[in-house]
């Protein structure tokens, strides 16, 4: 159902209809409506997006930066996850990620010390997006993030899901709702400890923010936002996640009644906080115990401001398609005006 939600808004954008686009140009631009700017720090160059869509907890309240230094991957020894006799530097580990991130600004397509997992959502072109990878020889994944001052603002050329979580999220990116993936990991898991049922089957991997030698940031100012005339953040415009490769005896499936079941239980149990996709949900080879893979924090992504209660896969879909028919179709310009000048924050924030 969410695909359907996905290939009407599609259409939209190929035709130019989206909200901010179906105002004649002879007419003067709306004040009142949320813009943001972004450049390089320390450039003065700007980019610019004005869009009814752009809420403020998705652009100025998800990277807090004394957390993401506190969590940046250590320098000394890191062990195997399920292998403490074995071990790595974490400097020699950083090596290797500077080295992926240099065969990227080359334009390379295959890696010396890594295979590539999943590379959909990133623009080797453009530099922008997400990439995907596992080390070559250690039990390691990496997620690199980057974006540039041009393509984050340029939230309808991402493909499917990233133009989907736009709008429903309130103008949330991958780039930002990956700043919550380590925050909403520690809080599940001092949930999960706290429950005598769901700490001896539920684990999840460790994780890690990594920055490179050569930090670059891009600077965000938001305008008639969030109650705010005028407000900034200043955010890495590159960064990587680091966390454990999780060996799977299997996948949870759509298709088990009981995978499925699970699978809504827990994240009901863990407050709507993860992603209920079915494939997030996997069954670890070495302990047998059920590993959440994805700990962005959910609400969020898609811009809950209530907690729902998920009662089936089906039900579920249908809320989030109902969500977006409703942000994309069915706000008045007074319920914009207002949630621009009285914002509501998630139901939970990570």
């Amino acid at each position: 159902m969410l695909n359907i939600g996905l290939f009407f808004m599609l259409l939209l954008n190929f035709f130019g209809l989206h909200e901010t686009s179906c105002r004649s140009p002879l007419r003067n631009p709306n004040p009142l409506c949320p813009r943001i700017t972004t450049q390089w720090a320390g450039n003065s160059q700007q980019f610019q997006l004005t869009d009814w869509h752009l809420e403020i907890n998705a652009l100025f309240h998800l990277y807090d930066k004394k957390h993401f230094i506190e969590n940046l991957l250590p320098t000394d020894t890191i062990h195997f996850r399920n292998h403490h006799d074995q071990s790595i530097q974490g400097t020699i580990l950083s090596g290797l990620i500077e080295e992926l991130l240099a065969e990227v600004k080359k334009g390379k397509k295959q890696y010396k010390n890594f295979h590539i997992l999943k590379n959909r959502d990133f623009n080797v072109k453009k530099q922008a997006g997400l990439l995907v990878v596992k080390c070559k020889d250690y039990p390691f994944v990496v997620k690199l993030f980057m974006e540039t001052p041009r393509s984050f603002i340029r939230p309808y050329n991402k493909g499917f899901e990233p133009i989907c979580f736009f709008i429903i999220g309130g103008g949330a990116t991958r780039h930002f709702i990956g700043f919550t993936r380590i925050k909403n990991l520690l809080t599940i898991n001092e949930r999960i400890k706290k429950n005598s049922h769901w700490s001896k089957r539920v684990d999840t991997p460790r994780k890690w923010f990594w920055l490179p030698k050569e930090e670059k940031n891009i600077l965000l100012t938001g305008y008639n936002i969030g109650g705010h005339e005028k407000i900034e953040l200043e955010f890495p415009g590159i960064y990587a996640i680091v966390t454990d490769e999780i060996k799977a005896s299997r996948k949870f499936s759509i298709f088990s009644s009981e995978d499925r079941a699970t699978a809504i239980d827990l994240s009901n149990y863990l407050l709507c906080r993860i992603d209920p996709h079915i494939e997030n949900f996997l069954i670890e080879k070495e302990t047998d115990k059920i590993l959440l893979i994805d700990t962005e924090h959910f609400p969020s992504l898609v811009g809950f401001k209530e907690r729902p209660r998920i009662t089936s896969y089906t039900s579920w879909y249908l809320h989030l398609f109902t969500k977006f028919i409703k942000n994309y179709f069915c706000r008045s310009k007074q319920a914009r005006y207002d949630l621009q000048r009285y914002p509501t924050a998630p139901f939970s924030m990570p």
